[in-house]
């Protein structure tokens, strides 16, 4: 069992923080110089370290491969101990000082690896092995190691955090992309300024700056207007017609509203080449001449010479367009202009059936039937109202 007065007397001397729990992770004490609650990703490494310590006596849990900072979970006789949180190198680094920051890590003490070495063997009652120190990751180099392009991403991260700017994400721009290639200039229209996905000031002219955002934000709604359809000439003849209108504009605000003018309106493109390509010449030709032939013996042949394809390919193309055969369309213009000739004539149910070119009153009766679910009489009957 651990002695509380030997463990401070410990911590007074190397500085590490070290908490102590039970077999079951139930928290006996802490020896520590820091108060503060740990942040998610913090609570995360804790958690991690604990789960990890199942079945092992030693767990060393750096935070990241380039920042020296970590924490140790050790096994002793009858308690399990977290060493840490500490730092075992330089930290003043740009990347680290980044890491810190953006990961809201608390100020933790500066330890030699030795001491926590030496603190776990005394904790575990092992000595702590040469190949266990090998598994430790070695103190990054500072500054020479640094990629400088990365450099850049982060300083520019840190300049916008500062500023209290914020970029959109990629999921941002895909609902507003994805809403353009589906057409749907409604939920455009109806989202305010504030809503649509925002963008740092990434240059000190500010005209400048948002002079270049409306320019992408134009060329990518004229491209993902042509992913939803529309095709490549029209998509950037009108991306060239809203870059001629951006150069004209004069003030930011007038910068602003054409570059949502044109994902309205891109949006607007989409839906109309949807709505005509939702219809096609030959289908739209067969419902006009059976409409025109509803008083006549219609022959879906004879239709089909008439456009010059086979009754085949004619039929295949209807069903596609309308959902349903030929046969059928025809059965419903031919009973909707039996309804309109029962209500709006006094001619008898035999001449409405030899009008429509059915075969008998019967064969007449039968179809009405099945659209109406009641027959040519009842259905005159009832919603008859004007008197001949």
């Amino acid at each position: 069992m651990y002695d509380e007065n030997t463990m401070k007397i410990l911590f007074r001397f190397s500085r590490i923080p070290t908490t102590v729990y039970t077999p079951e992770w139930k928290k006996l004490k802490e020896f520590t110089c820091i108060h503060e609650e740990p942040e998610k990703f913090e609570a995360e490494r804790l958690k991690e370290a604990k789960e990890g310590l199942m079945g092992k006596n030693f767990l060393f849990l750096p935070y990241d491969a380039l920042v020296p900072i970590g924490l140790c979970a050790c096994r002793g006789e009858e308690e399990l101990f977290i060493l840490g949180p500490f730092s075992y190198g330089r930290t003043d680094a740009f990347e680290c000082r980044y890491f810190i920051r953006k990961n809201k890590i608390r100020e933790c003490p500066k330890c030699q690896l030795d001491d926590i070495f030496a603190l776990a063997s005394f904790l575990t009652g092992e000595e702590f092995e040469e190949e266990r120190k090998r598994d430790i990751p070695e103190t990054p180099a500072a500054d020479n190691r640094k990629d400088m392009e990365r450099e850049q991403a982060i300083r520019e991260e840190l300049r916008q955090m500062d500023a209290f700017q914020k970029n959109h994400t990629y999921r941002d721009e895909l609902i507003l992309y994805d809403h353009i290639k589906e057409g749907d200039a409604e939920y455009l229209e109806k989202q305010a300024f504030y809503e649509t996905p925002s963008h740092p000031v990434i240059i000190n002219d500010l005209k400048k700056n948002e002079e270049y955002m409306a320019v992408i934000g134009i060329s990518m709604a004229a491209r993902a207007a042509i992913e939803g359809g529309l095709s490549s000439a029209e998509g950037f003849i009108n991306n060239d017609i809203y870059l001629k209108k951006l150069s004209e504009c004069r003030t930011v605000l007038e910068m602003d509203r054409l570059r949502r003018e044109s994902q309205i309106y891109f949006a607007r493109l989409v839906a109309d080449h949807k709505k005509k390509s939702s219809m096609n010449f030959y289908v739209e030709e067969v419902k006009k001449n059976i409409l025109s032939k509803r008083f006549a013996k219609i022959s879906i042949r004879e239709i089909a010479e008439e456009l010059g394809i086979s009754k085949e390919y004619m039929q295949k193309l209807f069903k596609k367009y309308e959902g349903i055969p030929i046969t059928e369309y025809i059965a419903e213009i031919k009973i909707g202009a039996a309804c309109k000739l029962l209500l709006y004539s006094d001619r008898k149910i035999q001449d409405i059936a030899e009008c429509l070119h059915y075969g008998s009153v019967s064969h007449f009766s039968t179809a009405f039937r099945k659209k109406m679910h009641q027959s040519p009489k009842e259905y005159r009957e009832r919603n008859r109202k004007t008197t001949f």
